[in-house]
C-alpha cells in the first residue's frame, strides 16, 4: 500500500513541475501596452506613432471579415473621418482589455471602450461603444478587427450634406 502511495506522489510531482506553457489570459503585458498607446497615439492624432505599431503586412477589417485593408488605408479614413469632429476620445471608464493566445498559439488583444466625439458643424456629441481585437506577431500588428456602430454619426452627415445640397440648388 505505501508503494501505491510513494508512486502516486511520485506521478503528482513530476506531472504537475512539467512546464505549463505561457500564460494564455491575462490583463496585463507588452501587447496591452501597445493597444493602450495606439489608442492615445489615436486621441492624439500621432500618426506616426500610431502607425509604427502595425506591420508592414497588417490588415485591418472593420465591421467586417473580408476586404481587408492596409493600416495606412486606416490612418488616411480614421484622418478624413475625424475631420468633423472638432473633439473625440474614448471615455476612461468603462474600458476593458484582455490579452488571450488561442488554441493556435496566436497572440491576440480585445479592447472595449465607449469613443466619443463632438460634430465641428451641429456641437452634438456622439457617444459609440467599440470592440476591437488585434493580433500580434513579434510585437506589430497583423490583424486588426473594430466593430461599432457608426449609424447615428453617418446619417447626421447624410443629412447635412442633403440640406447643403438642396440650399445649394434653391440659389
Amino acid at each position: 500500500m505505501k508503494n501505491i502511495f510513494y508512486v502516486l506522489l511520485a506521478t503528482i510531482l513530476i506531472v504537475s513541475c512539467q512546464p505549463q506553457g505561457p500564460e494564455r489570459y491575462s490583463t496585463t503585458g507588452p501587447e496591452i501596452d501597445m493597444v493602450k498607446a495606439l489608442v492615445a497615439d489615436y486621441e492624439q492624432g500621432n500618426w506616426e506613432s500610431w502607425a509604427e505599431k502595425y506591420a508592414d503586412t497588417a490588415k485591418v477589417y472593420h465591421k467586417s471579415w473580408d476586404n481587408g485593408i492596409s493600416a495606412q488605408e486606416l490612418k488616411e479614413g480614421f484622418q478624413e473621418n475625424l475631420a468633423v469632429f472638432s473633439s473625440y476620445d474614448f471615455k476612461d471608464d468603462p474600458v476593458f482589455y484582455e490579452m488571450i493566445i488561442d488554441n493556435e498559439g496566436k497572440t491576440w488583444v480585445n479592447f472595449w471602450g465607449t469613443w466619443k466625439g463632438t460634430m465641428k458643424a451641429n456641437g452634438k456629441t456622439y457617444t459609440i461603444p467599440v470592440h476591437t481585437t488585434s493580433q500580434y506577431v513579434d510585437g506589430k500588428i497583423v490583424k486588426y478587427y473594430g466593430y461599432w456602430d457608426g449609424t447615428e454619426v453617418a446619417m447626421t452627415i447624410q443629412a447635412m450634406e442633403a440640406a447643403a445640397a438642396m440650399q445649394e440648388d434653391q440659389m
